[in-house]
């Protein structure tokens, strides 16, 4: 009884830090994510290190917790029995509380609901007609880890006195930036667009990933076998496809994606460290920090811009990733926040990267798409702009089309149609699966359903997105 007792404390323990880590932290929670990751993170390297940069933050209440507890059960409460039921109520509650905020409740409510939405709104991406212009542009996709225009500086529609991404703000104004207000801003995070597979995944096929417990993607189960993704459509019309990130590709599946959906040719950490660019054992951060990976893509870069065939590139930022993110010994110090820094020098870098890509040959024919994959997650960095409208960063670099790019409310699930639009690509009725292409200044489903609405309709179940989707 008395070793049961202990069990149920160490329990409730858990689930108060995780409360504590919600609430303090985090600010809010994506209980969809969570179950996505805990489905799809057996493969990937780096799992425990992620597990205990996200407990670390909480270990000295952990600690805390235990030493008050442990004397409550066993100085406080003399009566077994009630040490028993002391622990029991305790772990009931603490349970309760965290299911709460991870709002599960709203998870299995979901699960039992059913939704129109896809027979209403929903362009099938294999129907869609797509042309090309007869000399095809190349694109280089950025995805800028949990990039923010709340980050720029209150005079261009930031929420900092002083911007903290002073270069990316820079490139902003002198391109073009859809935004959600007059001034600079971005697309809304929705639960479906929370993390970075459900970015790269609404982005390249605006069709939502389907997430419930005990499904996983595989060989097995391929990732929207049934969608025509961003990959697929430049494949078909003779791109060469590449991506790098400086994470294992295995982290959430984002290979099993990547093969099915245009066969991109993957660098990732394993592959720096199979090339002899780094020592077998060398790990930073998610594995290769931002300095490097931004070198090893140019290399990258340079290779397939010499071929005879148009280049489509991906590649992903990690440093400015939660908790706190990680800063580079050649980095400038200009902020007191650690988290702020990270921010100030992924833009400095980012900015050098564009420098040398207007050097290149190849500079004037290609179109660079910049966005924010998620809003960070980390809102104890926001303590002071609680208010804000937080949105994510985008600016698009020698866009062939223009227009409609302001007061505009929109998700990563646009960002598919608005890169081929932005590569000078025509798409009949301008939309594919949930996505509009927002140059055409046609209505998007934020704009017609409204945020919450579609946020939590995309979340139920389907009998389209079952039988002509995932099956």
């Amino acid at each position: 009884m008395l070793v049961l007792s202990y069990i149920f404390i160490f329990i409730s323990i858990i689930a108060l830090c995780g409360s504590y880590f919600i609430i303090f932290i985090m600010g809010e929670n994506n209980f969809y994510e969570n179950i996505y990751m805990l489905m799809h993170s057996v493969n990937s390297s780096g799992t425990l290190s992620t597990l205990w940069d996200s407990v670390r933050p909480c270990l000295w209440l952990f600690i805390l917790l235990l030493i008050i507890l442990i004397v409550i059960n066993k100085f406080v409460i003399q009566n077994k029995k009630r040490k028993l039921i002391f622990s029991i109520f305790l772990m009931c509650i603490s349970l309760f509380l965290v299911m709460k905020l991870m709002k599960v409740d709203k998870y299995f409510i979901n699960s039992l609901s059913y939704t129109d939405i896809y027979e209403k709104y929903y362009v099938d991406t294999n129907n869609v007609k797509i042309t090309f212009p007869e000399k095809k542009r190349n694109v280089i996709i950025i995805y800028m880890e949990s990039m923010e225009s709340s980050l720029f500086s209150k005079e261009n529609g930031g929420a900092y006195d002083v911007s903290r991404i002073p270069e990316l703000e820079n490139i902003a104004l002198n391109n073009i930036n859809f935004s959600n207000t007059e001034k600079l801003g971005g697309a809304y995070t929705l639960n479906n667009t929370s993390c970075t597979i459900f970015s790269l995944v609404t982005s390249t096929s605006a069709t939502p990933v389907y997430t419930r417990l005990f499904r996983s993607y595989g060989e097995s189960n391929p990732y929207m076998k049934n969608v025509r993704s961003l990959g697929n459509v430049l494949r078909e019309n003779g791109y060469n496809l590449g991506l790098i990130q400086g994470s294992s590709i295995k982290f959430s599946a984002a290979n099993y994606y990547l093969k099915d959906n245009g066969d991109f040719e993957v660098f990732d950490d394993d592959t720096a460290r199979e090339r002899g660019y780094v020592d077998k054992n060398y790990s930073v951060w998610w594995g290769i920090e931002d300095k490097k990976v931004l070198e090893y893509s140019k290399e990258e870069i340079l290779k397939m811009s010499q071929k005879n065939e148009p280049f489509a590139y991906i590649l992903f930022t990690t440093d400015t990733h939660f908790p706190d993110g990680y800063l580079d010994e050649t980095c400038d110090t200009p902020f007191d926040e650690h988290f702020e820094n990270s921010y100030a020098c992924s833009s400095k870098m980012m900015n050098n990267y564009l420098e040398w890509l207007k050097k290149q040959d190849f500079y004037d024919n290609t179109t660079i798409f910049i966005m924010g994959d998620h809003k960070v997650k980390q809102d104890s960095l926001y303590n002071k702009n609680k208010d804000y409208d937080r949105v994510n960063y985008n600016a698009i670099i020698n866009s062939v089309a223009k227009g409609n790019n302001k007061n505009r409310k929109f998700s990563q699930f646009d960002m598919y149609p608005t890169i081929l639009a932005s590569m000078g690509a025509k798409i009949d009725g301008e939309r594919i699966g949930f996505g509009v292409n927002l140059f055409s200044g046609e209505k998007t489903m934020i704009e017609i359903m409204g945020k919450e609405k579609f946020d939590n309709e995309i979340f139920k179940n389907s009998d389209y997105y079952n039988e002509k989707i995932l099956k």
